[in-house]
Protein backbone atom coordinates (compact mmCIF):
# COMPACT_ATOMS: atom_id res chain seq x y z
CA UNK A 1 0.00 0.00 0.00
CA UNK A 2 1.43 3.36 -1.07
CA UNK A 3 1.25 6.49 1.03
CA UNK A 4 -1.13 8.06 -1.49
CA UNK A 5 -3.69 5.35 -0.67
CA UNK A 6 -3.69 6.23 3.02
CA UNK A 7 -6.48 8.49 4.19
CA UNK A 8 -7.57 10.31 7.31
CA UNK A 9 -5.81 9.56 10.58
CA UNK A 10 -3.67 6.86 8.98
CA UNK A 11 -2.12 9.36 6.57
CA UNK A 12 -1.66 11.86 9.41
CA UNK A 13 0.07 9.26 11.57
CA UNK A 14 2.49 8.37 8.80
CA UNK A 15 3.20 12.04 8.11
CA UNK A 16 3.75 12.81 11.79
CA UNK A 17 6.24 10.02 12.34
CA UNK A 18 7.78 9.63 8.90
CA UNK A 19 11.27 10.48 10.17
CA UNK A 20 11.13 7.79 12.82
CA UNK A 21 9.79 5.32 10.27
CA UNK A 22 12.51 6.15 7.76
CA UNK A 23 15.08 5.77 10.53
CA UNK A 24 13.65 2.38 11.49
CA UNK A 25 13.69 1.33 7.83
CA UNK A 26 17.31 2.45 7.48
CA UNK A 27 18.33 0.50 10.57
CA UNK A 28 16.55 -2.57 9.23
CA UNK A 29 18.40 -2.26 5.92
CA UNK A 30 21.71 -1.88 7.77
CA UNK A 31 20.95 -5.05 9.76
CA UNK A 32 20.09 -6.95 6.56
CA UNK A 33 23.26 -5.75 4.82
CA UNK A 34 25.34 -6.71 7.85
CA UNK A 35 23.85 -10.21 7.97
CA UNK A 36 24.33 -10.77 4.25
CA UNK A 37 27.86 -9.36 4.45
CA UNK A 38 28.72 -11.63 7.36
CA UNK A 39 27.49 -14.64 5.42
CA UNK A 40 29.51 -13.69 2.34
CA UNK A 41 32.65 -13.05 4.41
CA UNK A 42 32.23 -16.34 6.26
CA UNK A 43 31.87 -18.19 2.96
CA UNK A 44 34.89 -16.37 1.49
CA UNK A 45 37.18 -17.44 4.33
CA UNK A 46 35.93 -21.02 4.04
CA UNK A 47 36.58 -21.04 0.28
CA UNK A 48 40.07 -19.62 0.81
CA UNK A 49 40.82 -22.35 3.34
CA UNK A 50 39.66 -25.09 0.99
CA UNK A 51 41.59 -23.58 -1.93
CA UNK A 52 44.77 -23.78 0.16
CA UNK A 53 44.13 -27.47 0.78
CA UNK A 54 43.79 -26.92 4.53
CA UNK A 55 41.28 -27.70 7.25
CA UNK A 56 40.62 -25.85 10.53
CA UNK A 57 42.65 -28.51 12.35
CA UNK A 58 45.65 -28.46 9.99
CA UNK A 59 49.07 -28.31 11.69
CA UNK A 60 51.03 -27.72 8.46
CA UNK A 61 53.03 -24.49 8.65
CA UNK A 62 51.76 -23.49 5.20
CA UNK A 63 48.21 -23.60 6.55
CA UNK A 64 48.87 -21.31 9.50
CA UNK A 65 47.77 -18.08 7.83
CA UNK A 66 44.73 -19.49 5.95
CA UNK A 67 43.52 -21.22 9.13
CA UNK A 68 44.01 -18.04 11.17
CA UNK A 69 42.09 -15.93 8.65
CA UNK A 70 39.35 -18.55 8.52
CA UNK A 71 38.93 -18.71 12.29
CA UNK A 72 39.09 -14.92 12.62
CA UNK A 73 36.38 -14.58 9.98
CA UNK A 74 34.17 -17.19 11.62
CA UNK A 75 34.63 -15.59 15.04
CA UNK A 76 33.77 -12.13 13.70
CA UNK A 77 30.68 -13.57 12.00
CA UNK A 78 29.52 -15.17 15.21
CA UNK A 79 29.93 -11.90 17.10
CA UNK A 80 27.91 -10.06 14.46
CA UNK A 81 25.14 -12.64 14.73
CA UNK A 82 25.16 -12.32 18.52
CA UNK A 83 24.96 -8.51 18.33
CA UNK A 84 22.07 -8.75 15.88
CA UNK A 85 20.32 -11.19 18.20
CA UNK A 86 20.77 -8.77 21.08
CA UNK A 87 19.14 -6.08 18.97
CA UNK A 88 16.21 -8.39 18.23
CA UNK A 89 15.91 -9.06 21.96
CA UNK A 90 15.46 -5.38 22.88
CA UNK A 91 13.39 -4.49 19.79
CA UNK A 92 9.97 -5.08 21.43
CA UNK A 93 10.80 -2.76 24.34
CA UNK A 94 12.05 -0.05 21.96
CA UNK A 95 8.99 -0.47 19.77
CA UNK A 96 6.65 -0.23 22.73
CA UNK A 97 8.44 2.80 24.15
CA UNK A 98 8.07 4.61 20.82
CA UNK A 99 4.34 3.88 20.66
CA UNK A 100 3.83 4.85 24.30
CA UNK A 101 5.78 8.09 24.12
CA UNK A 102 6.02 9.91 20.76
CA UNK A 103 2.87 8.38 19.23
CA UNK A 104 0.40 8.61 22.12
CA UNK A 105 1.57 10.23 25.34
CA UNK A 106 3.11 13.21 23.55
CA UNK A 107 -0.17 14.02 21.79
CA UNK A 108 -2.18 13.59 24.97
CA UNK A 109 0.31 15.68 26.93
CA UNK A 110 0.41 18.52 24.41
CA UNK A 111 -3.27 18.38 23.49
CA UNK A 112 -2.70 18.05 19.74
CA UNK A 113 -5.08 15.09 19.64
CA UNK A 114 -7.96 17.56 19.96
CA UNK A 115 -7.30 18.87 16.45
CA UNK A 116 -7.90 15.45 14.93
CA UNK A 117 -11.04 14.91 16.97
CA UNK A 118 -12.50 18.25 15.95
CA UNK A 119 -12.04 17.26 12.29
CA UNK A 120 -14.60 14.50 12.60
CA UNK A 121 -12.23 11.70 13.59
CA UNK A 122 -13.71 9.56 16.36
CA UNK A 123 -11.33 8.88 19.29
CA UNK A 124 -11.53 5.13 18.68
CA UNK A 125 -10.61 5.60 15.02
CA UNK A 126 -7.75 7.90 16.05
CA UNK A 127 -6.35 5.23 18.38
CA UNK A 128 -6.88 2.52 15.76
CA UNK A 129 -4.73 4.49 13.31
CA UNK A 130 -2.05 5.00 15.95
CA UNK A 131 -1.90 1.23 16.43
CA UNK A 132 -2.40 0.09 12.83
CA UNK A 133 0.57 1.95 11.35
CA UNK A 134 3.27 0.56 13.69
CA UNK A 135 1.54 -2.84 13.64
CA UNK A 136 1.93 -2.89 9.85
CA UNK A 137 5.62 -2.15 10.23
CA UNK A 138 5.93 -4.96 12.79
CA UNK A 139 4.04 -7.53 10.72
CA UNK A 140 5.98 -6.73 7.52
CA UNK A 141 9.43 -5.72 8.71
CA UNK A 142 10.14 -7.97 11.70
CA UNK A 143 9.51 -11.25 9.81
CA UNK A 144 11.98 -10.13 7.14
CA UNK A 145 14.61 -9.49 9.80
CA UNK A 146 13.83 -12.82 11.45
CA UNK A 147 14.16 -14.69 8.15
CA UNK A 148 17.44 -12.95 7.33
CA UNK A 149 18.77 -13.72 10.79
CA UNK A 150 17.75 -17.37 10.53
CA UNK A 151 19.42 -17.68 7.14
CA UNK A 152 22.69 -16.05 8.28
CA UNK A 153 22.71 -18.03 11.52
CA UNK A 154 22.05 -21.45 9.98
CA UNK A 155 24.56 -20.98 7.16
CA UNK A 156 27.18 -19.24 9.31
CA UNK A 157 29.88 -20.57 11.67
CA UNK A 158 27.73 -23.38 13.02
CA UNK A 159 30.55 -25.86 13.63
CA UNK A 160 33.57 -23.85 14.70
CA UNK A 161 31.81 -21.38 17.03
CA UNK A 162 28.30 -22.76 17.48
CA UNK A 163 25.31 -20.99 18.94
CA UNK A 164 22.19 -22.94 19.81
CA UNK A 165 18.50 -22.45 19.11
CA UNK A 166 17.55 -22.46 22.79
CA UNK A 167 19.88 -19.66 23.87
CA UNK A 168 17.76 -16.68 25.03
CA UNK A 169 18.95 -14.26 22.35
CA UNK A 170 18.85 -16.86 19.56
CA UNK A 171 15.37 -18.13 20.38
CA UNK A 172 13.79 -14.67 20.18
CA UNK A 173 15.55 -13.76 16.93
CA UNK A 174 13.94 -16.15 14.47
CA UNK A 175 10.67 -17.98 13.99
CA UNK A 176 7.37 -16.30 14.87
CA UNK A 177 8.31 -15.17 18.38
CA UNK A 178 9.98 -11.89 17.24
CA UNK A 179 6.70 -10.73 15.68
CA UNK A 180 4.65 -11.76 18.71
CA UNK A 181 7.05 -10.00 21.09
CA UNK A 182 6.94 -6.83 18.99
CA UNK A 183 3.13 -6.79 18.90
CA UNK A 184 3.16 -7.30 22.66
CA UNK A 185 5.44 -4.28 23.03
CA UNK A 186 3.15 -2.23 20.79
CA UNK A 187 0.02 -3.14 22.76
CA UNK A 188 1.63 -2.54 26.15
CA UNK A 189 2.97 0.78 24.89
CA UNK A 190 -0.51 1.85 23.83
CA UNK A 191 -2.04 1.00 27.20
CA UNK A 192 0.76 2.64 29.18
CA UNK A 193 0.76 5.75 26.97
CA UNK A 194 -2.97 6.28 27.51
CA UNK A 195 -2.68 5.58 31.22
CA UNK A 196 0.39 7.74 32.00
CA UNK A 197 -0.05 10.53 29.40
CA UNK A 198 3.50 11.81 29.97
CA UNK A 199 6.03 11.17 27.22
CA UNK A 200 9.22 10.35 29.12
CA UNK A 201 7.44 8.53 31.94
CA UNK A 202 5.39 6.48 29.47
CA UNK A 203 8.48 5.46 27.52
CA UNK A 204 10.34 4.43 30.67
CA UNK A 205 7.36 2.56 32.12
CA UNK A 206 6.75 0.71 28.85
CA UNK A 207 10.38 -0.37 28.55
CA UNK A 208 10.25 -1.63 32.12
CA UNK A 209 6.96 -3.51 31.73
CA UNK A 210 7.88 -5.09 28.39
CA UNK A 211 11.38 -5.99 29.61
CA UNK A 212 9.90 -7.63 32.70
CA UNK A 213 7.37 -9.56 30.62
CA UNK A 214 10.06 -10.87 28.27
CA UNK A 215 12.24 -11.85 31.24
CA UNK A 216 9.35 -13.81 32.75
CA UNK A 217 8.72 -15.55 29.41
CA UNK A 218 12.39 -16.52 29.23
CA UNK A 219 12.15 -18.06 32.70
CA UNK A 220 9.02 -20.10 31.98
CA UNK A 221 10.00 -21.02 28.41
CA UNK A 222 11.41 -24.47 29.35
CA UNK A 223 8.00 -25.40 30.80
CA UNK A 224 5.90 -24.26 27.85
CA UNK A 225 6.18 -27.71 26.29
CA UNK A 226 6.54 -31.13 27.87
CA UNK A 227 10.16 -32.19 28.18
CA UNK A 228 11.47 -35.54 27.03
CA UNK A 229 13.20 -37.75 29.58
CA UNK A 230 15.94 -40.00 28.28
CA UNK A 231 17.37 -42.76 30.45
CA UNK A 232 20.33 -45.10 30.14
CA UNK A 233 22.78 -46.98 32.28
CA UNK A 234 26.32 -45.63 32.38
CA UNK A 235 25.32 -42.22 31.07
CA UNK A 236 23.06 -40.68 28.44
CA UNK A 237 24.54 -39.67 25.10
CA UNK A 238 22.55 -36.80 23.61
CA UNK A 239 23.64 -35.66 20.16
CA UNK A 240 22.75 -32.48 18.36
CA UNK A 241 21.48 -29.16 19.65
CA UNK A 242 19.56 -30.59 22.59
CA UNK A 243 18.39 -28.24 25.36
CA UNK A 244 19.28 -30.08 28.56
CA UNK A 245 17.28 -28.94 31.58
CA UNK A 246 18.03 -31.47 34.30
CA UNK A 247 20.06 -34.62 34.78
CA UNK A 248 20.78 -37.16 37.48
CA UNK A 249 20.03 -40.78 38.34
CA UNK A 250 16.88 -42.74 39.07
CA UNK A 251 16.56 -45.19 41.93
CA UNK A 252 14.82 -48.55 41.61
CA UNK A 253 11.62 -46.90 42.89
CA UNK A 254 11.80 -44.04 40.37
CA UNK A 255 13.05 -41.39 42.81
CA UNK A 256 15.22 -38.73 41.19
CA UNK A 257 18.71 -38.02 42.50
CA UNK A 258 20.42 -34.78 41.44
CA UNK A 259 24.07 -34.74 40.47
CA UNK A 260 24.46 -31.54 42.49
CA UNK A 261 23.89 -33.49 45.71
CA UNK A 262 26.99 -35.55 45.05
CA UNK A 263 29.28 -33.26 43.07
CA UNK A 264 29.41 -30.84 46.00
CA UNK A 265 30.14 -33.60 48.53
CA UNK A 266 32.29 -35.99 46.50
CA UNK A 267 33.37 -34.19 43.33
CA UNK A 268 35.94 -36.86 42.47
CA UNK A 269 33.57 -39.77 42.97
CA UNK A 270 30.17 -38.38 42.07
CA UNK A 271 28.94 -41.52 40.30
CA UNK A 272 29.97 -43.73 43.21
CA UNK A 273 28.11 -41.35 45.50
CA UNK A 274 24.98 -41.54 43.32
CA UNK A 275 25.01 -45.35 43.14
CA UNK A 276 25.63 -45.47 46.87
CA UNK A 277 22.41 -43.52 47.35
CA UNK A 278 20.50 -46.03 45.25
CA UNK A 279 20.92 -44.68 41.73
CA UNK A 280 20.56 -47.39 39.10
CA UNK A 281 20.25 -45.50 35.80
CA UNK A 282 20.96 -42.04 34.43
CA UNK A 283 18.29 -39.66 33.24
CA UNK A 284 18.27 -36.38 31.31
CA UNK A 285 15.32 -34.02 30.90
CA UNK A 286 15.69 -32.15 27.61
CA UNK A 287 14.04 -30.37 24.72
CA UNK A 288 15.21 -31.76 21.36
CA UNK A 289 15.40 -29.45 18.32
CA UNK A 290 11.96 -30.71 17.25
CA UNK A 291 10.47 -28.78 20.19
CA UNK A 292 11.55 -25.45 18.74
CA UNK A 293 8.32 -24.78 16.85
CA UNK A 294 5.91 -26.00 19.55
CA UNK A 295 7.59 -23.75 22.12
CA UNK A 296 7.62 -20.87 19.63
CA UNK A 297 3.90 -21.25 18.92
CA UNK A 298 2.91 -21.53 22.59
CA UNK A 299 4.96 -18.48 23.57
CA UNK A 300 3.63 -16.52 20.60
CA UNK A 301 0.07 -17.45 21.56
CA UNK A 302 0.63 -16.16 25.09
CA UNK A 303 2.01 -12.89 23.72
CA UNK A 304 -0.89 -12.41 21.32
CA UNK A 305 -3.46 -13.00 24.07
CA UNK A 306 -1.74 -10.55 26.42
CA UNK A 307 -1.40 -8.05 23.56
CA UNK A 308 -5.11 -8.33 22.79
CA UNK A 309 -5.94 -7.69 26.45
CA UNK A 310 -3.63 -4.65 26.47
CA UNK A 311 -5.29 -3.24 23.33
CA UNK A 312 -8.72 -3.79 24.90
CA UNK A 313 -7.53 -1.96 28.01
CA UNK A 314 -6.24 0.90 25.85
CA UNK A 315 -9.61 1.37 24.14
CA UNK A 316 -11.44 1.15 27.46
CA UNK A 317 -9.17 3.82 28.92
CA UNK A 318 -9.79 6.02 25.90
CA UNK A 319 -13.57 5.61 26.11
CA UNK A 320 -13.64 6.19 29.86
CA UNK A 321 -11.67 9.42 29.65
CA UNK A 322 -12.90 10.84 26.36
CA UNK A 323 -16.14 9.10 25.57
Amino acid sequence: MSLTMLKGPYWVTVRQHRRAMWTALALGVVALVALVGSYLWSGHTADTLRAAGCTPGSVNRACFQPVREYLDGQWATRHLIEYTALGMLVLPALFGAFVAGPMLARELESGTYKLAWTQGVHPARWLAAKLAVPAAFAVVGVPLLALAFSWAWKTGPAHDYPTYWYEPTMFVSHGVVPVAHTLLGLAVGAAVGLLVRRTVVAMSATALVVGTALAVLAQVRPRLWMVETVTGQGGVDLRGAVWQLDSGMLTATGERLSWADCTTVQPDAARACMTGRGGVTDFVDAHPPSHFWPIQLVESGICIVVAALAVLLAFRLLRRRHG
